[in-house]
């Protein structure tokens, strides 16, 4: 199965507290963007990135510099929603793709084992969401804060990327979208909403969003306790 990766790189750097687009900071020397993209050189045949318009030539910097231009096939301008940018996405792919993984460049700590098992997925199953089981107990509440009830948590699960899909599926629910006016928080409420089966594969704890800036120091602790288990091999 010929798989490409679509990497969104339109973020800000408001909740990050930082002057610029949080991808473009550096996680020990290399932009969150770059380490981002690097985990799926090995296991696709290319990716297309998607920068807000105004970013799009510094984007092309950024991945020349990092020696990622070849594995880029293309950076595009995304549109006002993240659905929208997706979108944008799809419409690069070339035409012998059969899976696309959507990933979040500001997940700079994704892995190739997470990468490889949502590929499985979609080899299975036709999708797979990199997901976790919740770990905190979760209240149901209304919005002057009455608790309404405590969902199981055995039966939830912490959504993040990539996520990936059969290329024709996440098109088909694009589709359905657009006709619908419907708006999903993520890329597989688009195939809940259009009544297309979704799979759940196994993510990690590691692969955090970066939002704020303690994400930014949890992640150099990651990044720094990775480095010392190599030099311990």
């Amino acid at each position: 199965m010929k798989s490409y990766a679509v990497i969104l790189g339109g973020g800000s750097g408001r909740r990050m507290e930082a002057d610029q687009n949080k991808v473009f900071l550096p996680l020990r020397g290399v932009p969150a963007i770059a380490r981002a993209i690097a985990p799926f050189t090995g296991l696709c045949a290319g990716a297309v990135v998607v920068a807000a318009a105004a970013e799009v030539e510094e984007m092309r910097g950024v991945i020349a510099r990092c020696g990622l231009d070849r594995f880029v096939l293309r950076v595009v301008p995304g549109g006002a929603e993240r659905q929208d940018s997706v979108r944008c996405g799809l419409d690069a792919l070339p035409g012998d793709a059969e899976c696309v993984l959507i990933h979040d460049g500001a997940r700079a700590l994704v892995t190739e084992d997470v990468i490889r098992r949502a590929i499985e997925s979609v080899e299975a199953r036709g999708s797979g969401i990199a997901s976790v089981p919740v770990s905190d107990t979760i209240k149901r509440a209304a919005p002057d804060g009455l608790v309404l009830d405590t969902p199981d948590r055995s039966a939830l699960r912490a959504m993040q990327t990539p996520q990936a899909f059969r290329v024709e599926l996440i098109r088909k629910a694009h589709e359905v979208a657009r006709r619908d006016g419907f708006l999903g928080t993520d890329d597989a409420a688009l195939l809940e909403h259009a009544g297309l089966p979704v799979y759940l594969c196994e993510g990690s704890r590691e692969n955090l969003k970066l939002t704020t800036p303690t994400d930014l120091m949890l992640a150099e602790l990651i990044l720094a306790a990775r480095a010392e288990k190599e030099l311990m091999r």
